[in-house]
């Protein structure tokens, strides 16, 4: 509408207010039918607009891409036996469902026209809202999220997850990328490129990768499409958990444009040259915005609850041992040290456990993921890849300067969970444990104990460094969320995915303790598998990640629960089917 027709309305509407105290019956009933009028007008004002773009866990993630107006080039054609390259799934970090960017270093391809890289990306285009085709001297801005793997390794040739990319004219090279690169240490850098003219900036900033790995990124992009020195380019790459900058740039005066353009647009995904290096990567992203009229249409959560990280350090941890050691208390007499062994047999007064605490009363909110973290190594290079087991202890009352070998608490007959030690290389071995610090949680307890023993017998010892070490401590990793997305309302319709073939089941049912969850895929897929009270708190996590075809199992340990009724929802591709489960 005209800006000339809001101006008369304005006034018209101000007037009429004016007379309304006037008015008689007829005359007011004439009023409200006026007003109505100028409202309906005034809603086809067009507004400032936005575009957005999030997971939400149902229907196909294409799909939902497609209805945002948003492109995609998927190496789907080639590589048909593995289905969508983009699926959803529900993120711990986040708290929330996520879009996760499948990209395999083999079986893909760019397209089926390009056999020497590989591409899954999605884009702004034709099909695209106004808002996401930025014309000769329009000004964009951009906000999203993504997370590299924490194993995630770049190609030696190209990676890119970020393009600026021209639409007809000279739109070979895009005018910006974000790209991990190769190399010692790994990078990730902001390329530049002019094009076929004079100009091209290259590498105008990089950062070293390794902050990024593992960890949610939030990217907020701003640019001007104009030629020379008229356009502009800003970015910030800020880490979700702390706010931590990690990477920013801004320049006001470089080539934006390319000759013969129709508009820029941007690209999201993974785009790599292949080469040896390569390995399948699994690149999530979500939270896509997309404007040209502010940067406040495209505000940032973090410090809004994006879902927070909390490091705990163990408030006692020790070792103990057997025979004639079992009436030492190692937390005084060898504090510095952690060790665990199984002793092979004919060796005497060796065997080691390590008992560890941790106060969780400081947390709050929702727990969505729980790893334990202690650094340790093999000490003899004879003994690789020995399983070490996590078990939950009830008491935790023990401390560090009084717990030996003969008044050590007693521990669960099954561990919670297992790592595997390598080498005698010293690193941090993870062992989540989400599900259990859940149901302390919502049992109400607010310590817990937990003790870390050996699978298999080693000739020699199992080292891990204590709190006592000072770097290098072992520590309880929480991540929380003051809302669960995972958590779908039970007036939500309950679709049973097809791709699950004999459903999900748990036995026994009704039950006491423990209760056995199976379930059979027939495709490798993102799948979450968690049990929710009936207000529909979660109370425990027992899968989230990517499982193979065939039948799993898991684990419901409700020990510490009360007795009542309890929803198991598992989610697969987008899919939630639920049961109900008594506990007696």
């Amino acid at each position: 509408m005209p800006t000339g027709c809001i101006n008369n309305l304005n006034e018209y509407a101000f007037f009429t207010l004016k007379a309304l105290f006037n008015m008689k019956p007829l005359q007011f009933t004439g009023f409200i039918i006026a007003a109505t009028v100028i409202i309906l007008l005034l809603s086809k004002v067009p507004l400032q607009a936005q575009v957005t773009l999030s997971a939400t866990g149902s229907g196909s993630a294409y799909d939902l891409i497609d209805s945002k107006g948003f492109g995609n080039e998927n190496p789907d054609c080639g590589h048909t036996s593995f289905g969508p390259h983009v699926t959803q799934a529900f993120d711990n970090a986040l708290g929330k469902y996520v879009f996760v960017f499948h990209s395999h270093a083999d079986a893909d391809d760019d397209r089926c026209t390009n056999e020497d890289r590989v591409r899954m990306e999605i884009k702004g285009g034709s099909g695209s809202p106004a808002d996401m085709q930025h014309t000769q001297g329009q000004t964009a801005y951009y906000r999203w999220k993504f997370k590299l793997d924490a194993g995630f390794i770049p190609s030696s040739r190209f990676t890119h997850i970020f393009q600026i990319k021209a639409i007809e004219g000279d739109a070979g090279a895009p005018l910006i990328t974000i790209t991990p690169r190769a190399g010692n240490p790994q990078k990730i850098q902001i390329i530049h490129s002019s094009g076929e003219g004079s100009g091209s900036l290259g590498t105008v900033k990089e950062a070293d990768l390794a902050p990024f790995k593992g960890n949610w990124v939030e990217a907020y992009v701003k640019y001007k499409s104009s030629n020379g020195s008229a356009g502009t380019f800003e970015i910030t790459l800020t880490r979700v958990s702390d706010g931590a900058v990690l990477l920013s740039y801004t320049n006001n005066s470089l080539d934006m444009w390319r000759e013969g353009a129709d508009y820029n647009r941007g690209k999201w995904g993974v785009y790599r040259g292949k080469a040896v290096v390569l390995r399948d990567e699994q690149v999530r992203f979500n939270d896509f915005c997309i404007t040209e009229s502010s940067a406040s249409l495209c505000p940032s959560d973090i410090g809004g609850n994006p879902g927070q990280t909390i490091n705990l350090s163990p408030q006692h941890d020790a070792y103990v041992r057997d025979g004639t050691n079992a009436a030492i208390t190692h937390g005084t007499t060898d504090a510095a040290n952690l060790i665990t062994k199984v002793a092979p047999t004919g060796q005497l007064n060796n065997n080691r456990e390590t008992y560890l605490t941790f106060d969780l009363s400081s947390l709050s909110g929702n727990i969505t993921g729980a790893t334990l973290k202690v650094f340790g190594r093999t000490e003899s290079t004879s003994d690789a890849n020995v399983g070490v087991g996590a078990y939950a202890v009830s008491n935790t009352t023990w401390t560090e300067s009084a717990i030996t070998w003969n008044n050590k608490p007693a521990s669960a007959s099954s561990a919670i969970t297992t790592a595997t030690v390598t080498d005698a290389t010293g690193r941090y071995y993870n062992w989540n444990i989400t599900s259990y610090i859940q149901s302390e949680i919502a049992a109400g307890r607010t310590k817990i104990s937990l003790v870390l023993k050996n699978q298999q017998e080693t000739s020699g010892r199992l080292l891990w460094s204590s709190k006592e070490t000072g770097s290098n401590a072992p520590q309880l990793t929480i991540t929380t969320s003051s809302s669960l997305a995972a958590a779908r309302k039970e007036t939500d319709e309950v679709i049973i995915p097809t791709t699950i073939t004999s459903g999900l089941n748990s036995f026994p049912n009704p039950f006491r303790e423990n209760s056995t969850i199976t379930f059979t895929l027939e495709k490798p897929a993102y799948t979450h598998l968690a049990v929710f009270d009936i207000a529909g708190k979660q109370v425990a996590l027992l899968v989230n990640g990517l499982l193979q075809p065939g039948n799993h199992k898991a684990i419901f340990n409700a020990n510490r629960l009360s007795p009542g009724i309890y929803t198991l929802k598992l989610l697969y591709n987008g899919k939630i089917i639920t049961r109900k489960m008594l506990k007696n």
